[in-house]
C-alpha cells in the first residue's frame, strides 16, 4: 500500500470534484484490500453504480468511498436521501471507506472502514430540498452523522499517514461482526446505546450512568415509550456479544 495518489489521473477533468473522484477511486482500486476476507485487491465497479464504488472479487462485499480534502467535521455529505434510506431498509448498504487527504500533494492522511452494519436510520440526516431555481430542483440529499457512529465502527486503515497492519485491521473488523443484524430498528437501538456508553468516557459504569442518556435516546426513538427497560435489554445484548461485562448490582464494564 502506498499513501501517494496519482494526481495526473485528474488532468483530463476540469471540475475539482471530478478530479478528486477519479484520483481517489483509482488509488483505492490499486491499493485497498478487502477488510472482510483479506483479498489483496478490490475491483472498481464500472458504469457509475449507484450503490457502491468497489467490490471484492473473492467474497463479493461492496465498498463505497467518501473522500475529503482536509478533515471531516461532524457530518459526511452523501447522496440522495431516499436512495440511502432504501438501501438501509433493504439491508443493501455497502461498507464505507472514509478518506481524508491533502491537496495538491494528494497523499492519504487518514482512512477508516465503517462496516455496513454500523449504519442506522438515526445517523442519516435529511437535507433541505434544492430550491426551484436549482438545476435539480427538489432533489433532497443527506448527511451521515459521522460523530454518532460508535468508535468500534470507525476502524483506521491509515492513521496520520501511517499504514496500519492489515492483519490487525481485519481482526478489528472481525471483532465487530457480532454486532451485525439485518433488523434495522434493532440495529439502531444497539448502536445508539453503544455510542452512549462511549460518551461516558470511562471503563466502569453503573446503570444510573446510562439512564442519564434517557432523554437523548427518547428523542432518537420517539416511537418507544419505555426507554429505560430498552436500555437494560440492549446492555444484555451487548453483554452477549462480548462488548459489555456485567459485574453485578447494577455495575458494568465496557470492554475495550
Amino acid at each position: 500500500m502506498d499513501i501517494h495518489m496519482n494526481a495526473e489521473l485528474g488532468l483530463n477533468y476540469h471540475s475539482p470534484q471530478q478530479q478528486a473522484r477519479v484520483i481517489t477511486e483509482s488509488w483505492a482500486a490499486e491499493n485497498m484490500y478487502c477488510v472482510m476476507c483479506g483479498e489483496p485487491h478490490l475491483e472498481h465497479l464500472q458504469n457509475n453504480k449507484p450503490v457502491a464504488d468497489l467490490i471484492c472479487p473473492n467474497c463479493q462485499n461492496t465498498f463505497e468511498l467518501k473522500s475529503h480534502n482536509g478533515h471531516y467535521g461532524s457530518m459526511i455529505a452523501d447522496g440522495a436521501y431516499e436512495t440511502m434510506m432504501s438501501r438501509l431498509l433493504d439491508n443493501n448498504n455497502p461498507h464505507l471507506l472514509v478518506m481524508e487527504y491533502n491537496r495538491p500533494t494528494y497523499m492519504v492522511d487518514n482512512l477508516w472502514i465503517i462496516p455496513s452494519y454500523f449504519f442506522t436510520t438515526e445517523i442519516i440526516i435529511k437535507r433541505k430540498p434544492l430550491p426551484p431555481t436549482a438545476r435539480r430542483a427538489g432533489w433532497t440529499g443527506c448527511n451521515i452523522a459521522w460523530k454518532n457512529i460508535p468508535v468500534q465502527g470507525k476502524i483506521p486503515i491509515i492513521y496520520q499517514q501511517e499504514i496500519i497492519d492489515p492483519k490487525f485491521v481485519r481482526e478489528k473488523v472481525f471483532a465487530t461482526t457480532t454486532l451485525s443484524t439485518a433488523k434495522i430498528q434493532t440495529r439502531g437501538w444497539l448502536m445508539d446505546v453503544l455510542y452512549c456508553l462511549e460518551q461516558m468516557g470511562k471503563e466502569y459504569f453503573t446503570l444510573r450512568d446510562v439512564y442519564r442518556f434517557t432523554d437523548y435516546l427518547q428523542e432518537r426513538h420517539q416511537e418507544n415509550h419505555n426507554v429505560q427497560p430498552k436500555i437494560r435489554q440492549q446492555l444484555q445484548v451487548l453483554r452477549d456479544k462480548g462488548f459489555v461485562e456485567f459485574l453485578g448490582r447494577g455495575e458494568y464494564r465496557l470492554k475495550q
